[in-house]
């Protein structure tokens, strides 16, 4: 699978430990910065980043990482066909890919050690939309419906440098 990746300097450790993981697991991983943590980073120009690449289809997923995973999610979901979420747990991944079919997970370094990121990475690169057996064809039919209504129908990313505070 292809997998847009993106940080901040507060997520640099969170994005190069799901890197490696990502890397190790068979994935290809498009890396689209912060690249060290000299200078301080602005996130609506890292997401904006990797919402480029999703809405290329250059990418299958992406995993941004924050300070607290909020900022990159709501600054990636602004973006058509980009389903942001944060996620602090592998359950709450899990759950956003399988009944929302968000497409980029969000953590912050401040509340996710690296070996919880991997493993939060790891159940949502590993789960499919809908991927539910027994539940009733009802509830799926809600979820893609709800998913439909939704679904971010926003602006289309620039091509954008990495912004920085001077």
């Amino acid at each position: 699978m292809r997998i847009v990746v993106g940080c901040v300097v507060r997520g640099f450790i969170l994005k190069n430990a799901v890197k490696q993981w990502l890397e190790k697991a068979g994935h290809t991983v498009i890396d689209v910065g912060c690249y060290d943590t000299s200078v301080f980073v602005k996130f609506p120009s890292i997401a904006e980043r990797a919402a480029r690449v999703l809405q290329k289809g250059e990418a299958d997923l992406g995993v941004l990482c924050c300070g607290s995973g909020t900022g990159m999610a709501l600054c990636a979901g602004k973006f058509a066909g980009i389903a942001a979420i944060a996620a602090e747990t592998p359950m709450a991944a899990e759950f956003g890919r399988r009944v929302n079919d968000a497409n980029v997970v969000c953590m912050g370094e401040s509340l996710v050690a690296p070996d919880v990121a991997c493993r939060i990475v790891q159940a949502f690169v590993e789960t499919k939309f809908q991927d539910a057996p027994g539940v009733p064809s009802k509830i799926l039919d809600f979820w893609k419906e709800a998913r439909d209504e939704v679904y971010p129908k926003g602006v289309v990313a620039r091509d954008r440098e990495i912004e920085t505070l001077p």
